[in-house]
Order: C-alpha cells, then structure tokens, then sequence
C-alpha cells in the first residue's frame, strides 16, 4: 500500500496519536487499530511515538537517556539482525522481547527494514573501461530474480525482481546498466534461451559458463558407482548363499549364478572406472596451459575435448543422457572460447615484453590457483595454493628489477581479468537465497535493494579480496563508515 502526507492532521491530532500508541505499548494490535482509525501508516504512529519519548528525554536527560540509548540499540540490532545474521523478522521480534528492548513487534520491524531500504540508493562508481559482467537468475516464491555481478570487483550491479526471465526482461535489465553508463563488453552466462535472446542486438560477448557446458556429465559418475557397488553387493550375497548349499544340483545353479553376477560386477567396474577417466579427462582438457605452462590455443583445446568425446559415444552410446551431455557440449563449445582469446590475447601482449620462462611460472601459478578455488578437498585445495604460490615468487624472483616485477604485475592482472565461469555469482547467489528463505512474506524489489546494498560493503575476511568490500574493489576507494552510517537517517 502507497502512503501520502497527511497534512491534514494537526499538531493535537498527532500528539493524541502519539499518546495512545504509548499508553498501548505493549499490547498486541494497537498500532495497528490506531493507524487504521487515523488513516495513517504504522511507521508514522511509531515516529510520533518516539519524538515524544526523545522529548521527555530533552526535557528530562537524566530519567530518559537510558530509554533513548534502548531505542537506538534495538534499531541498530533490527538492521544487523537482518543483514548480517540473516534472521527472519519474527526471528527478530522474539529475540527483542527475550532481552526486553523495544520495537519488537513484527510490525515495527517489516515498516523499520523497509524505510531503511529507501535510504538503500546504490550509486556505483562507473568504470572508465569496458566491464565483463556475470549474469544468472535465482526463484523466489517460483518469481525469478535476475542478478548481475561485475566480473572483478563482484559488485552487484543489478539484482531486479521481474516478471519472468525472458529475453524481454533480460533486455530492460541490461540497457538499465547501459542507461547508467556501464560498457559491457563481455557477459558470462548460462546457455538458457532468454539470456541470449536479451543479449540480442548489444555489441557484447556471450561467454559460455565452463559451470554449466559440463555439468550435465556430472550425475552419471554417481549413477554408475551406485550401480557398480549394487554389483559388487549382489555378488557378495550370492557367494554367501552358495556356502550354504547342500545338494550338487543346487550348488552348480547357484555356481553358475555367482559366475554370471561377478560378471556383471566385472563389466560395471569396468564402466565405472572409464567413465571417472574420461570425467576427469574431460575436465581437465578445458586447462588454459600445459603442466609445464605452455598455451592451449583454441585447436589443441578442441582436438582433446573432442576425442574424449568420441570416447564417450563409443562406450556409452546407449546412455540417452550422457549422449546428450555430449551433443550439447558439442553443440555450445564455441560458446566458450571468446575466454580462450582473451587469455591468448593477454599472453601475446606480455610474451612482446618478458622471457618464456617467466610468462610460463606466471601462467602456471594463474591455473594453479584457479584449481585450488575449484576443489572441495581442503587438503588439495591447500597444496595446490602452495604450489601456485610458490610459482609467482619463482616468478618474481627471477624478475629482478621493478620494471621487470611490474610486468609480471601486470601479466597477473590481465589472466585473473579473463573470466570462464560464473562460479563468483553461483557463490554470491547463495548468500542472497539465505536471505529470501528467512523471509515468511513476500520478496520485494525493496528488500533486494537493502540486501544487494550491503552485500556490496561487506568487508572480505579471507582469500585474496581480504580486507576489501566489492564496493571498495570496484571504486579503489576504502570506505571507513560501516552499514549502519551507510543507512542512517
């Protein structure tokens, strides 16, 4: 519901409003009756309810300045209760009154979040340069929220409710960006229809997300072990059963029975391990480099890609799904390799300045420490960060000098600029849904707006961005005032 000012209302009237909220507090549905009979919003009976109170204060320091600094408290929990322990507001309300601080009521609480969401204006800095951005969409309540994060800095530039995610919606997202200043030279997506059809007519690159062009081989790995290990269980009974078996017809049945279950152990084994092979093999064909740092160019990549292909046709042609898994990989390949270019593109420019051999540890210490964000295993994920880091002072010590250093710098920087996946925004998109399933009402774009504003300046505690909000990535400039300044008034 909209609300206007009421400038018909009085200074008795609103003193009168006032009062009654304060001689009801406490009692449930007061608020809400007294701003039903008076016409006004929940949030203004609430105002009136303590400019009355920080009155008496004024006139009263001593009595009131424990009940204003209760106030403030409780205000300030509400926002950090919501934003930073991402609890509901009926988490919030019952938490509030177990303490005994004010503005606890649900009420208070949903009107409180949504006028600080008005204070919540983003003004991003504009980069001078062209941006790669990162775009993908999550489900509220089955309504899609179309997300957009710039590539580096992982500011969200764009996080709209909309209607549906057709090319329609996609459009109006994207030239909102545009209309703001933002040059979009590069989009990481997924390959659904109405991303690409949004994209339609804009000089941008469409950059297949590695996520999602190899993610359809994935449950068959499981599927297959499952059936393997089945296998392994049946014949295991079997062999128990035949210990038991007394009469020489019954023993060579079962015999037999043993025979034929080990052999269709034998054969889902068999798959099972090939196809893990080629799963791997598959993965790590999309490498940029070499184990010893040289460039896979666009045709080698393929050539590897496609022989493991046809691996796959031939020992699981009667698979629907994995045959499917390899049409569409087939089918969408060239989607991935504007990511190929831009590193080949990178590489030209820096091996025009530094020796072979330094580009090399620079390139191996860039995929290394791409692996070691992408595996699950701490312990991997820890020695291959070791070995990426011992890389780049390989690298840096054989560079010598500041010139030297400095372009090894800037080698650096153009590789981690080169984006083949959306895994920032499938990461990011997570923390955004612990937020919608905490919310009991509907999402509004209001609410999206106070989360995407403080996700925005909430200060890294690990990993290479440490120390640094995406705001602050974006802009190059370190804010000193917290969420709470962000949002006053």
């Amino acid at each position: 519901m909209s609300f206007f000012r009421r400038a018909d209302i009085g200074v008795m009237e609103r003193a009168a409003i006032g009062l009654r909220a304060i001689a009801g507090k406490g009692v449930y549905g007061v608020v809400t009756d007294i701003a039903r009979r008076y016409g006004v919003s929940r949030t203004f009976v609430y105002e009136l309810r303590s400019s009355i109170f920080n009155g008496l204060d004024a006139g009263f320091p001593d009595v009131g300045t424990a009940r204003t600094s209760d106030y403030e408290l409780s205000d300030n929990l509400i926002l950090l209760m919501r934003l930073c322990c991402k609890s509901s507001i009926a988490g919030i309300s019952e938490a509030l009154k177990i303490i005994g601080l004010p503005h606890s009521s649900v009420g208070y609480i949903s009107e409180f979040l949504n006028r600080k969401s008005s204070l919540a204006v983003e003004e991003l800095p504009v980069p001078d340069a062209p941006v790669t951005v990162l775009a993908d969409e999550i489900f509220a309540s089955g309504d899609p929220i179309l997300v957009i994060l710039e590539a580096e800095s992982h500011a969200i530039l764009a996080v709209e409710l909309a209607e549906d995610r057709s090319g329609d919606s996609w459009k109006s997202c994207f030239e909102s960006l545009t209309r703001k200043g933002y040059v979009i030279k590069k989009i990481a997506k997924d390959l659904g229809t109405g991303m690409t059809k949004g994209m339609a007519g804009m000089d941008a690159v469409a950059q297949a997300d590695l996520f999602h062009l190899l993610k359809n081989f994935d449950p068959y790995l499981g599927s297959l072990e499952r059936a393997a290990l089945s296998s392994i269980d049946a014949e295991d009974n079997a062999l128990n059963v035949l210990w038991n078996r007394k009469s020489d017809g019954a023993i060579q049945k079962q015999f037999e029975k043993c025979v034929r279950l080990s052999g269709e152990a034998e054969r889902r084994i068999r798959l099972y391990d090939d196809y893990d092979y080629l799963h791997k093999e598959l993965h790590a064909a999309f490498n940029p480099f070499e184990s010893n740092g040289v460039f896979r160019d666009e045709e080698r990549l393929w050539g590897d890609v496609s022989a493991i292909l046809d691996l796959l046709s031939e020992e699981f042609g009667k698979s629907d799904g994995i045959m499917k898994a390899v049409a569409f990989l087939r089918k969408h390949f060239e989607e991935y390799l504007p990511y190929v270019r831009e590193l080949r593109e990178a590489l030209t420019k820096a091996e025009a300045l530094l020796p072979e051999y330094l580009t090399k540890e620079v390139c191996m210490h860039y995929q290394k420490g791409l692996k070691s964000v992408a595996v699950k295993d701490y312990g991997k994920s820890k020695k291959l960060k070791t070995e990426a880091d011992a890389h780049l002072k390989t690298a840096l010590l054989a560079a010598g000098g500041s010139t030297m250093a400095a372009m090894v710098a800037k080698l650096r920087k153009n590789l981690n600029a080169c984006v083949r996946s959306s895994s920032a925004l499938e990461a990011k998109n997570s923390v955004i849904r612990q937020y919608l399933d905490s919310i009991s009402s509907q999402v509004t774009s209001n609410h999206l707006r106070l989360i995407a504003f403080y996700l925005n300046r909430k200060v890294a505690t690990r990993g290479k961005y440490k120390g640094f909000s995406p705001i602050e990535r974006l802009s190059g400039v370190k804010y000193d005032s917290s969420i709470l300044d962000a949002l006053a008034g």
